[in-house]
């Protein structure tokens, strides 16, 4: 009984340490998501004329002339890409998204490595690259979590593509451009919630796997 309680301990004690372990670059990329936003932040105040939520956009903070707002908008934007191209990253490990991995990985960083430059003289370029790069990374994304049966995480998916797909036809039709500044900073809101909560839900096997590894390296050193 006493070697039973030991060895559970053992466990507890290791399986905390694995879950801290890949919790680390977790807490990385929310916080560099949040030191993103704050660059934002300082870059709208930094911004000549002042920033109107109602007619500016984020590029418009990138592509502004006065260097003092240009600065800390670069800055954040270069945050926010590392920061979900590490979610992309840890998500293309994943098993549940095992089959889509390349694609995953591929896809996703690249349209973050595309959007990070789009404060240089090509940005409605870089913007159409990344955006491709970008739909495709989601879209493998959802089918993944489709087949897993990850009904709310698929859902959810489904309403961040839909809003997505949305702010681009606005982008590129040019209709209702009046509300093409609110839905950019939608898009960028919900899809940041929605990959966090899935690099913190995911991978769900791959820890079941790593508790069984634990649980038999425990007995085996009891025996």
């Amino acid at each position: 009984m006493g070697m039973d309680t030991q060895q559970m301990r053992q466990t507890r004690i290791m399986l905390t340490a694995l879950g801290k372990t890949q919790m680390s670059p977790k807490l990385l990329s929310i916080l560099g998501i949040g030191v993103g936003v704050v660059c934002f932040w300082l870059a709208t105040m930094l911004h000549s004329g002042g920033y109107d939520l109602n007619r500016d956009y984020l590029s418009t903070l990138l592509r502004d002339p006065a260097i003092p707002a240009r600065i800390p908008a670069i800055a954040g934007m270069l945050f926010l890409c590392v920061s979900i191209a590490l979610v992309f990253e840890r998500l293309a490990h994943a098993v549940e998204f095992s089959k889509n991995s390349k694609v995953i990985r591929i896809a996703g960083i690249g349209s973050m490595v595309y959007a990070s430059l789009t404060f240089t003289f090509m940005h409605d370029l870089l913007v159409t690259i990344s955006l491709i790069f970008f739909l495709i990374a989601v879209c493998a994304l959802i089918q993944a979590l489709y087949v897993s049966r990850e009904i709310g995480f698929f859902i959810a998916g489904g309403l961040c593509f839909v809003v997505l797909v949305a702010s681009a036809t606005i982008y590129y039709t040019g209709y209702y451009v009046s509300v093409l500044p609110w839905a950019q900073r939608a898009t960028f809101v919900l899809f940041a919630i929605w990959l966090v909560s899935l690099d913190w839900g995911f991978p769900r096997n791959h820890l079941r796997e790593s508790e069984m590894a634990v649980g038999t390296m425990v007995s085996r050193k009891g025996v």
